[in-house]
């Protein structure tokens, strides 16, 4: 009696179904949304219970879920799910529990028979290799016998070491065989077209050896690595084994796609030379990572999977804002690695909202969405990398073209400067036999020539090829041709009307300046000295060779006999009179120094130290200005330094607010 008594009590503490459990009916198969209503659920913070104690009196705890996929987060507790179902076919009696998931480091099932019995189809622990599953296939799956007509209670006991989502069906032998087949053929066509792709890269790599096929192959296979992880492929056929490294391979897949996508988009963009904020972003997202991985692979894997993550979503958006930036820059190579980022992010997004934020979204939608983007993925970003090569093709062709034009023009540049040389050497060989004035032609040839020489070997420097000191050199040529064909060949007969018109057309005062400095800023800068002038609207009448000729003696003694400090060229009005002023900070004359230098062949002794000459600078200038009605003198406003200004009497009227004086400016 007592024996009968006791089967009882426990017959009733493992009965097939309790009293507040829905029961499920198996008409078929039925699907992960199907079985919304009939999940219960109840968790195991202290790891103590067992699947009598759930089939007893504690089983009192379980709560009832309105999902179809249970999920509390990323927790320490086990989780306990209850199922009630009954096989209302009157002929299929083998059925398969299929989870979704590739691996649990803990996932039992539990069946309680209506006799009293208990059946465990599936109990693995983290140290339980791939051999051990009772099915061999990529996902949890157990098998389970339920004979027509009868009921029993599914009790299913897991931990992920991740988020506890568990997203599952219940199906039929044959509909399961028939869905893992068609799974089977739609992975390894996948697998297959990616590890093309990756063929092509490595053998692009081989022919060009640019590093960025390198990286690409590097994010092109952990994102391969991490989908064939995320189908239980890889512990099926790469690391059968080694259970203990499957149960946190996510991190390292996981954290290879995040660190090698981030190098990718920093060779691929150069962002190191283009973008330095953009790159410091960038190679922080692969630092923290390797830290993360670091100070919690074994500490808290937990933990360092659902950082992981979200960390992957903001490092993929840094890497489309990396893209922004750089096609917003005029790097249009960088479109269709746009495109390829954005499908990234999407499918990151889905992750995030499922493991993170725990909506419920199939373990098999973020698959399907991981597998089209990597597909997808590689495609763009293949484009991506033959477009940057077909701009940096299109970027070369058009240096080529700057080059040769340069280069042409360069050419004849010297071709220009070699026929000025030669005529300069004439000039030198009529001087021993013309007269004073031919002495001054040679004399105001030289120093333009010198500033041609100047600018002319620098044109091969990078700052020329760039087309900086063009303008001088051509003020240059045109002065130096104008004062040889005015000095050099006799002038032909020109009427009054054709003289007017070329009046008409002379350069102004601000021109003739504007050309002078020009002209001597190489010089100047040669000798580390500055040279600047004023910018003003007066105008006056006035020969340009001549007054051309004036300021460039005046500036080239400057500049000669100044060693510190600078140059400064101005003009003002007083009264009807334009004065043309050039200063500078070297040593100064007096007045009766002045008057001395204005002889013709005399050097001061302190110039004499200081460089060489011939003297017939200011004589020159004074020659000048007495032969066309101007007049030049010594500034006595000066406390150091030299100025000398040069007096256009009876100017036409002008801009009378306009500039600043030299003297004033310094």
């Amino acid at each position: 009696m007592l024996a009968v008594l006791f089967f009882g009590l426990f017959s009733a503490g493992v009965s097939a179904q309790a009293p507040d459990c829905p029961v499920l009916p198996l008409t078929g198969s039925v699907e992960s949304s199907g079985t919304a209503g009939y999940i219960a659920a109840q968790l195991d913070p202290d790891w103590t219970l067992t699947v009598h104690d759930m089939a007893g009196a504690a089983g009192d705890g379980f709560e009832l879920l309105d999902t179809h996929i249970p999920g509390f987060g990323y927790i320490k507790s086990r989780v306990w799910l209850r199922i009630c179902a009954q096989n209302d076919t009157p002929d299929v009696s083998d059925w398969v529990f299929y989870t979704h998931e590739n691996f649990f480091q803990f996932c039992a099932l539990h069946m309680l028979r209506a006799d009293g019995s208990v059946e465990t189809p599936i109990d693995l622990r983290p140290d339980s290799a791939f051999a051990e599953r009772p099915l061999q296939a990529p996902e949890l799956v157990a098998p389970m016998t339920i004979a027509p007509g009868e009921a029993v209670t599914i009790l299913v006991s897991y931990w992920s070491g991740g988020s506890s989502q568990l997203d599952f069906s219940i199906r039929t032998a044959g509909d399961y065989d028939a869905t893992a087949a068609r799974k089977t053929a739609k992975n390894f066509l996948f697998y297959g077209m990616v590890t093309l792709l990756i063929a092509v890269a490595f053998i692009a790599w081989a022919v060009f050896r640019h590093r960025v096929f390198l990286y690409y192959i590097a994010y092109a296979a952990s994102a391969l690595l991490f989908v064939m992880h995320g189908d239980g492929v890889a512990f099926q056929y790469l690391w059968p084994w080694f259970p203990g490294f499957n149960g946190n391979a996510t991190i390292v897949t996981g954290g290879c796609l995040i660190i090698f996508g981030a190098a990718y988009a920093r060779v691929f963009l150069r962002t190191p030379e283009r973008h330095p904020l953009v790159d410091k972003a960038l190679f922080g997202f692969i630092a923290v990572t390797i830290a993360l991985t670091a100070a919690l692979y074994f500490t808290d894997p937990q933990l360092l999977k659902r950082l992981l993550v979200m960390l992957s979503l903001a490092s993929f958006l840094t890497c489309i804002v990396a893209g922004l930036v750089s096609y917003f820059s005029g790097h249009r190579e960088a479109r269709f690695y746009l495109v390829a980022w954005i499908s990234v992010v999407l499918s990151s997004t889905m992750m995030n909202l499922r493991h993170v934020l725990g909506l419920e979204i199939s373990q098999e939608a973020v698959h399907d969405s991981m597998r089209a983007v990597l597909v997808f993925d590689a495609v763009m970003m293949g484009l991506a990398i033959a477009d940057r090569f077909n701009q940096m093709r299109k970027s070369q062709q058009q240096a080529l073209e700057e080059n040769l034009t340069a280069a042409k023009h360069y050419l004849d540049l010297n071709q220009r400067f070699a026929e000025l040389q030669s005529k300069h050497e004439l000039a030198v060989e009529l001087s021993k036999t013309r007269n004073e004035e031919f002495q001054n032609v040679i004399h105001d040839l030289r120093q333009p020539l010198h500033a041609l020489r100047l600018n002319i070997a620098s044109l091969n420097s990078e700052k020329r090829r760039s087309g900086d000191g063009t303008q001088s050199i051509e003020s240059s040529f045109s002065y130096l041709e104008d004062l040889i064909s005015h000095h050099l060949h006799a002038p032909p007969a020109v009427r009054k009307e054709d003289a007017e018109e070329a009046q008409a057309g002379a350069p102004g005062l601000q021109e003739i300046l504007a050309a002078v400095e020009e002209m001597f800023a190489p010089d100047a800068a040669d000798k580390g000295l500055t040279l600047r002038r004023v910018p003003s609207r007066l105008e006056a009448e006035v020969n340009p060779l001549v007054l051309t000729r004036i300021v460039s003696n005046l500036v080239a003694n400057a500049i000669k006999y100044t060693e510190t400090g600078g140059v400064l060229i101005g003009t003002r009005r007083r009264g009807d009179t334009v004065c043309v002023e050039v200063h500078d900070s070297g040593s100064g004359m007096d007045a009766a120094e002045f008057e001395r230098a204005r002889q013709r062949s005399v050097r001061l002794a302190q110039n004499s130290q200081m460089a060489e000459g011939s003297g017939l600078g200011l004589a020159i200038v004074i020659d000048l200005a007495k032969r066309h009605g101007l007049t030049v003198r010594r500034s006595g406003l000066r406390q150091s330094g030299t100025g000398v200004i040069v007096e256009i009497a009876g100017s036409s009227p002008g801009d009378r607010s306009g500039g600043a004086t030299a003297a004033e400016s310094r």
